[in-house]
């Protein structure tokens, strides 16, 4: 069955009755169970999750299918089949790749006109930052405009700290983050349980969300604030289910 990747998969007749959680005998793992058979990712790889509560999650998802299986209403079971299959044996560039975000990260560029969005960036952007200069040892540099700014060594270097300490489940849960939001301040503020996934959209769309309050709704734009909401929520899924050692 083709799932995860990216999300492209067409939907199928559904093929199992129930999906349950089973604990690998003697092990801390647990896999998902379709009618008594071990569910695998695209790649055939095993499913061995290290939490009960993600194997739960993405469970849930599978119970949730009617007549056919709809990968796109499985985002959970999709992030965790791409960070397996795709991402498990490049971890270190994953890493990399997620880091560089720290080099031109979202909070660090904010508007001059209109003056109103500026300031609206300043009080929302500025107390994340603080945070990272306080508690990650990150301060960055702000400019205003779109000119890339250097930022300090020793800051996208702290900045690197905590990645090299996930696994590819959490990298892939963070990597995911970051995309949604173009920020890896904000991704490592739900990482650290500072903000929520939902908040962290909400502060990386303040520009968005200001062009439609000053000229009206604009489907693509609020299709495409839908779409990062979606990815920013599975991901802090994934993320509050490893942190539940059950």
């Amino acid at each position: 069955m083709k799932i995860g990747g990216n999300g492209e998969a067409p939907k199928i007749r559904k093929f199992y009755k129930v999906a349950t959680v089973v604990q690998v005998a003697g092990a801390r793992v647990w896999e998902i169970h379709l009618d008594g058979r071990a569910l695998k990712t695209t790649a055939k790889r095993d499913l061995h999750l290290p939490t009960r509560s993600l194997a739960q999650a993405i469970a849930y998802e599978w119970n949730a299918q009617e007549k056919d299986v709809v990968p796109t209403t499985m985002p959970v079971t999709q992030l965790v089949f791409t960070g397996i299959d795709n991402f498990g044996d490049e971890i270190d560039l994953i890493r990399d790749e997620t880091a560089k975000y720290g080099e031109t990260d979202l909070l660090c560029y904010r508007v001059s006109e209109p003056k109103a969005l500026g300031a609206l960036q300043d009080e929302s952007w500025q107390p994340l930052l603080d945070w990272a200069a306080k508690q990650l040892d990150a301060p960055l540099t702000v400019t205003r405009g779109i000119m890339a700014v250097d930022q300090p060594a020793q800051s996208l270097f702290a900045l690197r700290r905590p990645l090299d300490r996930l696994d590819i489940l959490h990298i892939t849960a963070l990597r995911t983050l970051v995309g949604a939001t173009g920020s890896l301040v904000l991704a490592l503020a739900v990482y650290f349980g500072r903000i929520s996934p939902d908040e962290a959209v909400e502060l990386a769309t303040l520009e968005e969300r200001f062009q439609i309050e000053t000229w009206g709704p604009d489907e693509d734009l609020e299709g495409s604030l839908a779409g990062k909401r979606e990815d920013a929520r599975s991901a802090g899924t994934i993320l509050a289910a490893l942190s539940r050692q059950d």
